[in-house]
């Protein structure tokens, strides 16, 4: 892994944690990923006008470069070279393995020593080897490795894409690599079959391939980390993301039976923010989630997760000799199961025609959809292979607008637009839709656009007038600002006072402003 040399220069553009002695480098920020051993420095390259995503790890010293060579053979010894290989290794006791070794070859090894060995057999074995740190930070979502010497890139939350400092230094090093990861998801890659789809056991989804035949730069791969702490509707505030009056209206959106579609390129956060809308369930209503691999992480015990089993490339059956389950078919068991919310991670396929076909018997339904515009999204559901009939489409409540907004230097998640169906011109073969909110990109601002069906709804099912509506609006959205003020972040807190509010309003809003249930 190369290393840096930084030296101090004060610089107004970007803001200064820290700079230390160097030629062409400013160090950014810094923060800690595994506590004493492994951080991240983002560094500002002066020469490339670029940041730099730098690793750091505990140093070695020759002595114990050395053992970490001979060390691994020695393992390799012990847990056989196998599929299951990662789940042998951790069942042992590296410590004491490491103790052994020591005494039966007479190794004397100080206690810094003794736990850096440690922590690098440990990132080899049963973690991820050199991105084991990557993998570990809460702010990457996305790594992708596009060859043999070639930095390794994430992309950052804060700092978009960016490369690293880390890569792969040979052909044969990233080829061992990769079929380590297909032996991690329990499948495997060669030259016969070189692509590999999977996920890890901690749930991250790592698409790779094999060798050089169809990647001319050599192996590659890519990870969609799962984030095992989900996206909050709280942190859709508190990042600017939506407003606490657009979050109020998703929650009347979920609680009313709306179904929606969550808009956007790739990347742009269209997954987070439908997982956290679906934290405003109510509680014990039914949720049946269909994923091709799994993103959404929701807190709710009435959910049943579904992902499909995808089948060889040379027949229907499945690798454990099964038949192919696929969206299509698992969108059609749903229907079966009587769920309040039907919700399928990306509609892309035929799974589409059924998704539509739920919405126009009562079932609601949410779901994912690269589009970027009202236009691109109903020309996107009505073309193959979707073919979902212009006419279908008004069945759809509310369409959701994810994009990157550019803010100065930075590139953040906004929700632009959201819009409501509100009909059908027979004439000009036209969906009707409203815009009930939009984002001015100038003044950093959500605006309702003052009008909404989904509230004339909720007042005609309520009985209610529109001074009750508001003053039962205002309370809600108070209670998710209190929430950001208390930064109540956490996604267990969240569904708690989330739950409470149905029962207890006071109390959650008690709750939401620091104080206890």
């Amino acid at each position: 892994m190369p290393e840096f040399n930084i030296r101090r220069r004060a610089r107004t553009r970007r803001p200064m944690v820290k700079t230390t002695e160097a030629d062409n480098l400013d160090l950014v920020d810094r923060y800690d990923v595994i506590k004493g051993f492994g951080s991240v420095e983002i560094l500002w390259n002066r020469n490339t006008l670029e940041n730099i995503y730098s690793v750091v790890e505990p140093k070695l010293d020759e002595y114990e470069r050395k053992l970490i060579n001979i060390l691994p053979k020695e393992m390799e010894m012990v847990i056989p070279n196998l599929r299951n290989f990662s789940t042998e290794y951790v069942k042992l006791d590296v410590g004491k393995l490491l103790d052994i070794y020591c005494k039966n070859y007479e190794v004397n090894l100080g206690e810094e020593s003794r736990e850096k060995i440690k922590y690098y057999l440990n990132r080899d074995f049963s973690g991820l080897g050199a991105i084991e740190v990557i993998v570990r930070d809460p702010y990457v979502e996305d790594i992708s490795c596009d060859g043999y010497n070639v930095p390794i890139f994430v992309y950052h939350r804060k700092y978009g894409s960016i490369k690293t400092n880390v890569s792969f230094k040979t052909k044969d090093q990233l080829n061992s690599y990769v079929i380590k990861l297909a032996q991690i998801c329990g499948k495997e890659i060669s030259v016969s079959e070189p692509i590999l789809d999977g996920a890890t056991p901690n749930g991250h989804r790592v698409q790779a391939i094999y060798g050089e035949e169809i990647s001319t730069r050599g192996s590659t791969f890519t990870f969609r980390l799962f984030r095992e702490k989900p996206f909050t509707p709280v942190e859709l505030i508190k990042f600017g993301t939506a407003s606490a009056e657009m979050v109020t209206y998703f929650w009347y959106m979920i609680e009313y039976y709306a179904s929606a579609l969550i808009a956007g390129v790739p990347a742009v956060g269209k997954t987070s923010t439908m997982n956290a809308i679906l934290m405003l369930v109510p509680p014990n209503a039914k949720i049946f989630s269909i994923e091709e691999t799994r993103e959404i992480n929701i807190l709710h015990n009435n959910w049943v997760a579904t992902s499909t089993r995808e089948a060889e490339f040379e027949s229907n059956k499945s690798e454990n000799g099964g038949m192919r389950i696929d969206m299509f078919e698992l969108v059609k068991m749903a229907m079966r199961q009587r769920p309040t919310y039907i919700v399928v991670g990306e509609v892309r396929g035929r799974e589409a025609s059924s998704l539509f076909q739920a919405m126009s018997t009562g079932h609601t339904t949410y779901s994912t959809i690269h589009a970027d515009s009202m236009e691109a999204t109903v020309n996107r559901l009505e073309s193959a292979p979707l073919n979902i009939p212009r006419i279908m489409i008004t069945y759809l409540n509310t369409v959701i607008f994810n994009k990157f907004v550019r803010t100065g230097d930075s590139v953040n998640r906004r929700i632009t637009e959201v819009d409501e169906m509100s009909g059908y011109n027979t004439e000009t073969n036209e969906v009707v839709y409203n815009k009930v909110f939009s984002y001015d990109s100038f003044r950093g601002k959500h605006s309702f656009m003052g009008y909404s069906n989904l509230y004339k709804k909720v007042q005609y099912i309520r009985g209610i007038g529109a001074s009750q509506f508001k003053k039962e609006f205002d309370e809600r959205r108070k209670l998710l600002e209190e929430m950001v003020k208390s930064d109540i972040t956490n996604y267990a807190d969240i569904h708690t006072i989330i739950t409470t509010y149905y029962r207890d309003p006071e109390k959650a809003l008690t709750a939401a402003s620091g104080g206890t249930l």
